[in-house]
């Protein structure tokens, strides 16, 4: 039996609405080469302002990895996580470019994150009940512990719901149950380095010409896959702020 049960879809009862057209729609079936991540984003309001929920799903694995964390008035947190995974599209609630009035954090992304859509969806699909459903039917068996280390936690839930049901909708198919992988990432123990940063020391791409190689990144990659060169950049920034962290000790 097929994963993935093509042909139908939960009904969509409300039609969801982009607030761009889509560049193309290769990321339904996505090649070899390229990115084909979608993520969803909710910020808290009033006095949960900076809290932001996040998911993301690579449509090249069957793979969720939500996050909840709490950021600053930059947005230093989510920036950097959208730089490392480089989505096709960013789904927001509608709420967020209402009547042509864009938050803080939807004006960033859509002026700094060039290679994705902004997609706006209806407030009602980011259901923090509806997410915690689809995680218990959808997870895959040996990562159903990430149910308790979510349960309580409200905006990843919301977006997880957004997403799933949005996925759903532009695959035009519906996943089995347990056969998602689900796994939270929280943002304990991590360091950040600023975009400016990263760039001054060419940690990523070189200052002189961005298509060359010779960069720390270039130089110590050798990975074949987009997926396995995300992985290796993330691993070798933790190791050089580590290195860093042990200098400054000494």
């Amino acid at each position: 039996m097929s994963s993935i049960e093509t042909g139908s879809r939960r009904s969509v009862t409300d039609s969801l609405s982009r607030s761009h057209p889509p560049k193309s729609l290769s990321y339904v079936t996505p090649g070899a080469g390229c990115t084909a991540v979608i993520v969803a984003l909710v910020e808290g309001r009033g006095l949960a302002k900076g809290e932001i929920g996040m998911a993301s799903f690579d449509l090249k694995r069957p793979e969720v990895i939500l996050s909840q964390f709490s950021d600053s008035q930059t947005y230093t947190q989510v920036m950097m996580k959208l730089q490392v995974m480089q989505p096709i599209e960013v789904l927001m609630p509608s709420t967020a470019c209402e009547a042509g009035n864009m938050t803080v954090l939807f004006k960033m992304i859509s002026n700094m994150i060039k290679t994705a859509n902004m997609v706006t969806v209806h407030r009602k699909y980011f259901n923090e009940a509806k997410g915690l459903s689809y995680i218990k039917e959808l997870c895959l068996l040996e990562y159903r512990t990430v149910e308790l280390e979510v349960s309580t936690k409200y905006y990843c839930l919301a977006t997880a719901a957004a997403l799933i049901k949005y996925v759903e909708y532009i695959q035009d198919a519906v996943y089995a149950p347990g056969f998602l992988k689900v796994t939270f990432q929280g943002s304990e123990n991590t360091a950040m380095i600023d975009i400016s940063t990263a760039e001054n020391l060419e940690l990523l791409s070189n200052a002189h010409n961005p298509a060359s190689a010779q960069s720390l990144y270039g130089v110590l990659n050798h990975t074949k896959t987009p997926s396995g060169g995300r992985n290796r950049c993330i691993f070798l920034l933790v190791k050089a702020m580590t290195l860093n962290v042990h200098l400054h000790e000494e």
